[in-house]
């Protein structure tokens, strides 16, 4: 469920515009570039769409398209994928009028009332990118969620009844310094948490529109598990309210004990996803995620018994890793995989100015070989996106991966591995 679309619904309804929301259903079309145009033709005057890394080539030739057969649209590209390399975009991208960097809840209400009214005074739209004199300007950008309602509008979902399956955010942010993230640059401020309160509101509007019939409920939040406090606040919460729900969230191997894993499991803990990212120390060391794998394994194991469900993802390809460090990650796969752990291995996917994107971005190249699970192969796109990758490396580098001297070795390691 797109919660980044209907937040921006709550903003645009509280401002009363009015607007048609319309949800891209790449779960059944994938990266069809035909059908995404044809979507986007009975669009309104003005387009905002927003998206992830994976999505952009696609969206950006889409919209190319669009542009030059209803040149009288106003463009404005928003979301996670845009924001860290908007001002690139406007510069290569004349069709794209606008883009908001962050959290965009209150700034396109702002820019959508300023260009119906032909106001040309955009400087106090905070994250807005945008073009003036021929110049591209960037106006002052304090980071995603800082400032958030506190219900996404659901109720734009059609049939949002029979859905099942619901996500949410407690907090956002995250305080940790891992060196392949860039998620303290998008979130300055570090931890934005909402109230618990209204966490729980939300949850009881969702089991209304459920008819209080059992759903599952993802917690979205990137650190849920580092206020341990908090956690079992929520837990006891969940339980005092009698909410009859199962949920899952993210995992953090320095802030679980036995004691909070027993009460997330009473209060419908079913699943906890870890990033463990390596088996080898060293790889840990570099990366900085704070523990090292024998603590790891530990907790994992702990997790094991008391929640149903756990996942543990690793990552592989790091441009300084050597066969000897992907050995480990390769025995504590099997080893974790023989416990009953839903284990996943990923490559390394380059994340806009993180700090091994920084250091290591001249040795980005396009492989057909690496594979990843977050991204289709570029080559299995359509033509006019892979031309946009090839050509545009700097705004399309989660298409590219890191190369190194070990790296078809590490590849030979991972064949007989089962993902």
């Amino acid at each position: 469920m797109p919660l980044g679309a209907l937040y921006l619904a709550f903003g645009l309804e509280k401002e009363n515009i009015e607007f048609n929301l319309k949800i891209f259903p790449f779960y059944k079309y994938g990266y069809d570039l035909e059908k995404l145009y044809s979507f986007l033709t009975h669009s309104g005057d003005i387009v905002a769409i927003g998206c992830w890394s994976d999505l952009l080539p696609c969206i950006v030739a889409a919209l190319r398209k669009l542009k030059q057969n209803f040149p009288e649209k106003i463009i404005i590209l928003g979301g996670i994928g845009p924001t860290e390399i908007a001002e690139d975009i406007l510069n290569e991208f004349e069709f794209i009028d606008f883009i908001i960097k962050g959290c965009g809840v209150y700034p396109l209400p702002k820019l959508i009332k300023k260009v119906r009214s032909g106001c040309t005074i955009l400087d106090d739209i905070d994250g807005l990118v945008y073009r003036y004199n021929n110049a591209v300007i960037s106006n002052c950008y304090k980071g995603f969620y800082l400032n958030i309602p506190d219900f996404p509008a659901r109720y734009y979902i059609n049939n949002i009844h029979s859905y099942n399956h619901f996500s949410i955010f407690t907090s956002f942010g995250c305080p940790y310094k891992c060196t392949f993230c860039n998620i303290p640059l998008l979130f300055p401020k570090r931890i934005v948490y909402k109230d618990l309160n209204k966490v729980i509101e939300e949850i009881k509007l969702i089991a209304s529109i459920k008819k209080y019939k059992k759903f599952h409920l993802s917690i979205r939040d990137e650190t849920f598990i580092i206020n341990k406090k908090r956690v079992f606040e929520f837990c006891n919460l969940l339980q005092s309210e009698r909410l009859n729900i199962n949920w899952d969230c993210y995992g953090r191997i320095d802030r679980i004990d036995e004691e909070l894993l027993k009460i997330m499991s009473k209060s419908g803990c079913q699943s906890i996803y870890y990033g463990i990212e390596s088996g080898s120390n060293e790889i840990l060391r570099k990366i900085k995620k704070g523990f090292r794998i024998e603590e790891a394994i530990k907790i994992l194991l702990l997790s094991k018994k008391y929640i149903k469900e756990i996942i543990v993802s690793f990552i592989y390809l790091y441009p300084f890793e050597k066969p000897s460090d992907f050995y480990y990650t390769k025995i504590f796969f099997r080893y974790l995989k023989s416990k009953g752990i839903n284990v996943q291995l990923h490559p390394l996917t380059p994340v806009k100015n993180s700090e091994i994107y920084l250091k290591y971005k001249k040795y980005l190249f396009l492989s057909k070989e690496i594979q990843s699970t977050f991204r289709p192969a570029f080559n299995s796109m359509p033509r006019a996106c892979v031309e946009l990758i090839r050509k545009y490396p700097d705004i399309f580098y989660y298409y590219y991966s890191y190369n190194s001297e070990q790296l078809h070795k590490i590849l030979k390691m991972t064949a007989k591995m089962t993902v």
